[in-house]
């Protein structure tokens, strides 16, 4: 082996490997790296280096597996010229040939089931996703800086090797207050949600909620750009601090101000502002942020509002309030309460 190829395995670097998956290496730079990606413990530095270059890249997604393949298709041209004989020799090449060939076989299998588990696990492998559960809150401090508070039965997915030098792109369902750090270089922060719009930032203050009934973003500072599909159409929209968005179930936003956007995170502190809010949108807040269902057998009830701020640290601290200052009552039975009115 030529002195200068040794000194290529030994300097398999994320620049060069970088290169590589990008199909930008030279010959010399595979051939080093393809037998530098055989040793166990390089193997698994190769598959970490390639989920955190398409974390950088997400302009390859399409050929997420392109830089995989052509390495593997190497190996496998390797391994069929292995078994081709020198000229002028008639016996067949044993011993020897044959382990290595059993042992090349076995690192494509293994290779072949790492690939495929990348596919699977794709999102696993390049995300992480933040989870809260029924009546938990929980606030996240991002690589950027940003801060996020998740409501209750809310995720979060981010990039789990940090967002790289395009846009900050996180993935929304369910509800969360956003407080985004401004960057020297203008980084845009993208909240992508699975109702049809998306937020794009700077930097700000804003909540965003992608629950069924109560799809919304507020903004408390700053400025933000709503794109969104309406119908077959694409809109965007800029809003200023105190604005409130809704969209109904056509995708259609309704535009109005708000005089204290706060009012919309106070369940960061525990704390329900209701403002003639009828049992009906309370009925759905408890679905989705307890898990539990709310009862009413007499239906104009549903129409009952309720105003006030009230504290609660859980689902029956916030109905015991409610129905004391409203003349009902109710009955828990497991994950279902009843509620009639006091006679």
């Amino acid at each position: 082996m030529a002195v200068n190829d040794l000194h290529m395995k030994n300097q398999v670097s994320k620049e060069l490997l970088f290169n590589y998956f990008a199909g930008q290496a030279t010959a010399l730079q595979k051939e080093a790296i393809d037998e530098w990606a055989k040793k166990d413990d390089n193997s698994e530095i190769f598959f970490e280096h390639l989920a955190m270059w398409e974390s950088l890249n997400p302009q390859f997604n399409a050929d997420s597996n392109e830089a995989l393949q052509r390495h593997w298709q190497r190996i496998e041209q390797k391994t069929e010229a292995s078994t081709v004989q020198p000229d002028g020799l008639n016996e067949p090449v044993t011993g020897w040939l044959t382990s290595i060939r059993f042992g090349w076989l076995m690192a494509a299998s293994v290779g072949i089931v790492l690939l495929l588990s990348g596919i699977v696990f794709r999102n696993e492998l390049l995300f992480t996703t933040y989870s809260t559960a029924y009546g938990e809150t929980s606030t996240l401090t991002l690589s950027d800086g940003s801060r996020v508070t998740l409501n209750a039965n809310s995720s979060l997915r981010v990039p789990r090797f940090g967002f790289g030098t395009d846009n900050r792109e996180v993935v929304l369902v369910g509800e969360a207050d956003f407080s985004i750090k401004h960057l020297p270089s203008h980084q845009h922060f993208v909240v992508h949600t699975d109702k049809n719009f998306e937020v794009v930032v700077l930097g700000t203050e804003f909540l965003v909620n992608t629950r069924e009934k109560g799809t919304k973003v507020v903004l408390n500072k700053g400025k933000v750009q709503l794109l969104y599909q309406e119908g077959k159409t694409s809109k965007q929209l800029t809003m200023k601090p105190g604005n409130l968005v809704t969209f109904d179930k056509d995708g259609c936003a309704n535009l109005k101000q708000t005089p204290k956007p706060q009012d919309f995170v106070s369940w960061k502190e525990h704390r329900f502002v209701f403002d003639e809010t009828t049992l009906a949108e309370i009925s759905s807040l408890f679905a989705e942020n307890y898990g539990i269902e709310l009862q009413i057998p007499d239906k104009a009830l549903t129409q009952w509002t309720i105003s006030g701020a009230f504290t609660a640290y859980s689902a029956e601290e916030l109905i015991e309030t409610i129905t004391s200052a409203s003349n009902l009552t109710y009955r828990q039975q497991g994950d279902t309460i009843v509620i009639t009115q006091v006679h």
